[in-house]
């Protein structure tokens, strides 16, 4: 069943630690144990909500803080010669934003929320510690990291390589991998609460062009599209289309070679 991308502030409060969309995601990257989960419940104790339209970060400036994405959607972006917006990537629940932004003296990327959410906020020095303590947390976040890489050389191919079909599809086929992946979406059905102006700038599109593709897929039958909500109606054929192998969305075997503490 498809999840709306802003739940509920009691049932994101009533949620054990273990249904987070961040923890979820940790979990498929190393082993963690009660302690870590623990760790991990302390860490995420401060909750904001953030309104559609906010900046969350903003490029050129200093920040220490991490936010983890608990519901919601956002984009990281970055401006370009004379006001342009390039999209860098879609930020969904158990996503960070903060990271790499955090990393560095000014932030190198803006960070603005699609859709209301809500977000855990995180010190920079209670990460760094968190990940000095426990060193299981540490790994699944290097396994984390190296996910993250595989998903920005995948969006190079798609700015380089692909044609405007192949992108869009690329792209649904994408979030819809990626929020299945934390309970967010369903076999075959996702919601995708982005403006038609945020679609085409992740996908290098002008507006008018990523809708007429949208069409395309919806007119030869691989997609319907009511509202916020797509079903994908044929996967081969979409997968075809898209060259997509979800192997780069699948976490690094780095995890086999942890060893459980």
């Amino acid at each position: 069943m498809s999840i709306p991308p802003a739940a509920t502030s009691k049932a994101i409060r009533d949620r054990p630690i273990e249904r987070h969309p961040f923890v979820i995601k940790l979990l498929t990257h190393a082993s963690l144990g009660a302690s870590d989960l623990k760790a991990l419940n302390r860490l995420l104790n401060r909750r904001l909500t953030v309104k559609k339209g906010k900046d969350i970060i903003v490029q050129g400036f200093e920040y220490k803080e991490l936010y983890i994405v608990e519901s919601g959607f956002a984009v990281r972006y970055t401006l370009v010669h004379k006001g342009g917006r390039q999209i860098i990537n879609t930020l969904l629940p158990g996503d960070i934003a903060g990271f790499p932004e955090s990393f560095f003296d000014r932030s190198l990327y803006s960070v603005k929320a699609a859709t209301e959410m809500s977000l855990n906020r995180i010190s920079f020095d209670a990460f760094i510690d968190v990940c000095n303590e426990r060193p299981n947390i540490a790994v699944a976040l290097i396994s984390l990291v190296a996910h993250e890489a595989s998903l920005y050389a995948h969006h190079l191919v798609d700015a380089g390589r692909r044609s405007p079909l192949e992108r869009v599809a690329h792209f649904l086929l994408e979030i819809h991998f990626r929020l299945k992946a934390v309970g967010m979406a369903s076999e075959n059905t996702f919601e995708i609460p982005l403006s038609q102006e945020d679609i085409a700038d992740r996908v290098g599109l002008s507006g008018p062009h990523a809708n007429r593709m949208i069409s395309q897929l919806k007119r030869e039958g691989l997609i319907a599209m009511r509202r916020h909500e797509i079903k994908i109606l044929d996967r081969a054929a979409l997968q075809i289309i898209a060259e997509f192998d979800p192997s780069y969305l699948v976490p690094p075997s780095l995890q086999q070679l942890r060893t459980n503490r």
